[in-house]
């Protein structure tokens, strides 16, 4: 799991939906468009500067500028004019929704420039789109050649911003771009920097599955030395793999094996500009209707968004239910899944299991060796049966059995829990740890029926075995 994730996700999802407010633009205007993030001056009143966040293509030509150039640069380092109405505007629309038509003329262009500024979904944010009045024939000409591919990557966008299962939604995008640019397969290639995967795939019906040979690839082997075909749009296209025979010997031999003849690769990345990984059409048609390489480009970066914003999801997820330092389940999960548990079952039971001396471990050994006492008994605890344990906090731990079991069972764990407790916790050349377990059981609805009691009961009966062990150690 990559945990190399900047803190302003929330943003990601947000993009995806921009796309609806340009497309309902798109209809009257051109689509020369931008994103900014309207940057508010000290007193909160007004605009003092503007973020590039997104620029299609259409935008730069008519800056002068790469995509490199603005996205993420401030408006103030790229437009050598006065910008003053323009930030008004802006922050009128980040802020309060307000909608603005106006035109002026930029000398540095040459250019007179028909602006529409408008709100968007993310707070803070608006978009601005422009019409190069003195250039019409060119606007017409973009239009003519970039709609079809600009509608494609609109609609497979939204397929992207979509509620759902993850799983099934990246495999509709791969199956929608497949309509589009009509490949023998595509893939989503993912990368820890040390192997390859693919974890997306689509295949034409005629095509073998190969998916098995993208598992477990080298990535020094398979995808550092294709950065160095990245072409200036940050795309590998290669037309024709018979050009890499000499060069790339072994990704050739690999490519042939998979029956690739012509394809187009687009990376991704991490909040690092770490490749993340690639989005991948193989043996695609060539058509002059629709720009390939722009269309594998534009929707490469939204999956690497989709994909880094599902990873932040299951990270926090992971987080929010799982105890750090031993992996397993904690408390609040404890307490929710036993309240369901009572609602829907009426057999049922739980253990609480208390470690004795460990305090003595702790301090005498540091809390280095005490972390390792605790991931030790997590384990040896998770096996003494097939039920699912719990860290409640400390050395407090608690297993929760989720169906009917007989009393004998219950005795049975119990023993398996003190044998479980019998070899030293820790040994090593300097020291031996030797600790032991008091728990204690409830059954529900022997004990119970109530799980908050059911817990009293089950807490109640490991102390009074926990006093047993004390007493027996102060003889």
């Amino acid at each position: 799991m990559n945990n190399n994730i900047e803190p302003d996700e929330s943003l990601i999802k947000n993009a995806f939906l921009l796309f609806d407010k340009m497309s309902e633009l798109h209809k009257n205007l051109p689509v020369a468009y931008a994103v900014f993030q309207v940057l508010k001056n000290s007193a909160g009143d007004g605009a003092v500067d503007a973020k590039y966040l997104y620029a299609n293509e259409r935008f730069c030509v008519g800056l002068g500028r790469s995509k490199d150039e603005l996205v993420g640069k401030l408006v103030t380092e790229t437009f050598d004019e006065d910008i003053e109405e323009l930030m008004g505007y802006g922050y009128r629309a980040a802020y309060f929704s307000e909608e603005t038509h106006y035109t002026t003329y930029s000398k540095v262009l040459g250019h007179w420039m028909e602006f529409t500024i408008a709100a968007t979904n993310i707070e803070g944010c608006c978009i601005a789109v422009c019409t190069f009045i003195d250039d019409s024939h060119l606007e017409k000409e973009l239009l003519r050649r970039n709609s079809t591919t600009d509608d494609a990557i609109v609609r497979i966008t939204r397929l992207l911003s979509r509620e759902g299962d993850y799983e099934d939604i990246m495999n509709s995008v791969l199956k929608e771009i497949s309509h589009v640019v009509h490949p023998s397969r595509m893939n989503i290639l993912i990368t820890d920097r040390v192997t390859v995967d693919s974890q997306f795939a689509w295949y034409a019906e005629e095509e073998e599955s190969h998916k098995e040979l993208l598992k477990g690839l080298s990535y020094e082997k398979y995808l550092v030395n294709w950065r160095k075909y990245l072409n200036e749009d940050e795309v590998i296209q290669i037309d024709d793999v018979e050009m890499l025979k000499d060069s790339e010997p072994e990704g050739y031999r690999i490519l042939k094996e998979l029956g690739i003849y012509r394809f187009v690769w687009a990376p991704f990345y991490d909040n690092k500009h770490r490749i993340l990984g690639f989005l991948c059409a193989d043996n695609y048609e060539l058509s002059e209707e629709i720009d390939t390489l722009r269309l594998i480009q534009s929707i490469s970066y939204f999956i690497g968004f989709r994909i880094r914003n599902h990873t932040l999801v299951e990270f926090l997820d992971y987080r929010g239910n799982h105890d750090e330092l031993t992996g397993l389940k904690n408390r609040r999960v404890f307490g929710e899944t036993l309240k369901v548990l009572s609602q829907v079952r009426e057999h049922y039971g739980l253990f609480y299991v208390d470690l004795n001396l460990f305090k003595n471990a702790n301090d005498n050994y540091g809390h280095h060796v005490g972390n390792e006492v605790l991931c030790e008994t997590a384990e040896r605890l998770s096996s003494v049966s097939d039920f699912e344990v719990y860290r409640l906090g400390g050395d407090e731990f608690a297993i929760l059995v989720d169906e009917e079991i007989p009393k004998s069972e219950y005795e049975q764990i119990m023993d398996n829990i003190n044998e479980a407790f019998e070899k030293p916790i820790l040994e090593t050349d300097e020291y031996s740890i030797k600790i032991s377990a008091s728990a204690g059981f409830a059954i529900a609805p022997y004990d119970s029926d109530n799980p908050n009691e059911l817990r009293k009961i089950a807490d109640q009966r490991m102390y009074e075995r926990k006093k047993i062990m004390h007493e027996e150690l102060k003889k």
